[in-house]
């Protein structure tokens, strides 16, 4: 039977502390890919042309969990439907933001309750290619950019760890 031989003392530290920081780097590529993949696709809504759109229903759900003690967890989600023309055809639509894979930014739920009453008009962003897509904030989620940062913090973080490994400074303990 062939068996691997041990590592011993700062070399075995210093290979802990490189595959900690890659393990980081993979993680924030895991975070990174598809926040800079929403990002991208909703600066894009940026250059779409705009419409007015008449506000139908526009609802702030609040969600409440009580938590242990004195504590309670609150969050809103903000759900809209708006019909638009475009060409001669009448649209219906409910987005609110490009990319947000269904998350939802809570104090920036209640600020859309304010600035769309049901019966009022705002301006929607429009696919020129099909005019079915639409949204209602355009521009980058809050949430794809959150990704984003997180990722880029943690991706950093790990770099910084595996350069401090490769040159001896600091060390894993197990």
């Amino acid at each position: 039977m062939v068996s691997t031989p041990k590592i011993a003392g700062p070399e075995r530290k210093m290979r802990q502390s490189l595959a900690f920081g890659r393990n980081l780097i993979v993680l924030a590529g895991l975070l990174l890919a598809p926040g800079l993949w929403g990002a991208a696709h909703g600066a894009l809504t940026l250059r779409w042309p705009r419409t007015d759109a008449k506000i139908i229903d526009a609802n702030l759900r609040t969600f409440e969990r009580e938590t242990s003690g004195r504590y309670r967890d609150e969050w809103h989600s903000f759900a809209v439907h708006y019909s638009y023309r475009v060409g001669g055809t009448d649209y219906f639509g409910g987005r609110v933001e490009p990319y947000d894979f269904g998350m939802q930014n809570s104090a920036g739920a209640q600020k859309m309750q304010d600035r769309h009453p049901i019966g009022s008009t705002a301006q929607v962003a429009y696919d020129p290619a099909n005019p079915s897509v639409a949204y209602l904030e355009r521009g980058p989620s809050s949430f794809s950019l959150a990704l984003v940062g997180i990722g880029a913090v943690i991706g950093l973080s790990g770099f910084w760890i595996r350069g401090l490994a490769k040159r001896g400074i600091g060390r894993m303990e197990t």
